[in-house]
């Protein structure tokens, strides 16, 4: 009987060690949640920063589960309630990224926003809102993508959660074919955090560890960069120098080039500058990069007090981009400046502003070329064009705050 007894108390306690049903867990914290009120005190808080970091450890556990992106969701919620915006990201964008829901609460992502720094959330929203990976994709893949987004933000609370959903990744996906990839963006998290020795060893990790990557050599020149934003020239041009000269076919080289000329002219080394400029310029193509290195060239000319070359440059650099309405249109304006402000030359100020409206007459920057246009005839005694470029003005753009100052000028236009 004694024995019988003994039996039957142990199995009750094996039983009751066992863990709870997921769904079940899930339920609970969901009411713990509701324990936490909208203005919760220092003890209600302590409470909602302890049930998101539970369901993190829920997530990892379950996650196959359904319930995942209505935990994501919660954690996101009790994060918040715990007035800890900056761990909020991180489950947020894994809500968007990974599971796509079909609506997203804007409210919500303005207050999550609030735990990255002001200089970084219009990056979020732009990375919160763009294509996510393809339904098929890998879970690893997915949540790849999410890790890339969140390598490109700052924020004093977000930046220990971020790390740590790297480390995570790389705990859980040890054999993921993209690590290296993923252990550079690693690298843009610390140097966006202005951790910039983390930065580095990522950077370097890459290049010793990972001998087959693709991105050895983007390694070494992101180990440049970085120098560089340390205001270490000799290292980040040392780092360059190995760049080109381990990898002489290498895609990178284009990209040291400018980030060499931008180093020559931050120290007025303003020939190298433009030597280097150039090779970059020959060696990018059409890429975004290359419109940058056109400015620098351009910027070295104004330096200089070079203003005619500043002007064609930037000429040059609109004729490049004729397709891109935005580098188009801008590097004119720019050369439009040059020739008033520098060379005073009305001639071209005007030329350069006609041409990106001829272009681009809806281009964002419209309403202020037409505006400006029509003053600088009005300087020549073109009264009648002025006008009519005005009335375009107000016609095109009512609400635009330059077409009532438009309508000034114009009413004393007419008679």
């Amino acid at each position: 009987m004694k024995k019988t007894f003994l039996l039957t108390l142990l199995l009750c306690a094996a039983l009751g060690v066992q863990a709870a049903p997921a769904e079940n867990t899930l339920a609970f914290y969901k009411a713990q949640a509701q324990l936490v009120p909208a203005k919760p005190t220092t003890q209600e808080r302590a409470l909602a920063q302890a049930l998101a970091d539970n369901l993190g450890t829920w997530i990892l556990q379950n996650s196959e589960s359904k319930q995942v992106p209505e935990a994501l969701l919660l954690q996101t919620q009790l994060y918040l309630n715990s007035e800890n915006a900056g761990a909020a990201v991180v489950p947020f964008f894994k809500w968007q990224k990974i599971y796509a829901p079909a609506r997203v609460s804007q409210d919500m992502l303005e207050k999550v926003l609030q735990g990255l720094h002001p200089s970084s959330r219009d990056t979020a929203r732009q990375y919160f809102v763009a294509k996510t990976a393809a339904a098929d994709a890998s879970a690893q893949d997915k949540e790849a993508d999410v890790l890339y987004a969140l390598s490109k933000l700052y924020g004093r609370n977000f930046y220990a959660p971020a790390s740590a959903a790297f480390e995570s990744f790389f705990e859980r996906f040890p054999d993921y074919e993209q690590n290296d990839k993923v252990e550079l963006w690693y690298g843009d998290l610390h140097r966006a955090n202005n951790n910039y020795l983390a930065a580095i060893a990522q950077c370097q990790k890459v290049f010793k560890l990972y001998p087959e990557t693709p991105y050895r050599a983007a390694s070494l020149r992101l180990t440049g960069d970085i120098y560089a934003d340390m205001k270490e020239t000799t290292k980040a041009m040392n780092a360059y120098a190995q760049v080109l000269r381990e990898f002489p076919q290498s895609s990178e080289r284009g990209i040291v080039f400018k980030h060499m000329g931008m180093l020559e002219e931050n120290n007025k080394q303003y020939d190298a500058a433009l030597m280097d400029y150039n090779k970059a310029i020959e060696l990018l193509g059409k890429t975004d990069a290359a419109y940058e290195a056109y400015y620098g060239k351009a910027d070295v000319y104004k330096k200089t007090k070079s203003f005619d070359e500043a002007y064609q440059v930037l000429q040059t650099t609109a004729a490049a981009y004729r397709n891109d309405e935005y580098k188009y249109v801008k590097a004119l304006m720019d050369a439009a400046q040059v020739a008033r402000k520098n060379l005073k030359d009305e001639t071209k100020y005007v030329q350069s502003l006609e041409k990106a409206l001829i272009a681009y007459p809806k281009s964002a920057y419209s309403s202020e070329i037409m505006y400006e246009l029509g003053v600088a005839y009005e300087k020549q005694g073109k009264a009648k064009k002025a006008a009519d470029l005005y009335r375009r003005l107000i016609l095109d753009n009512p609400t635009d705050k330059m077409a009532s100052k438009a309508q000034k000028r114009l009413s004393k236009l007419e008679p």
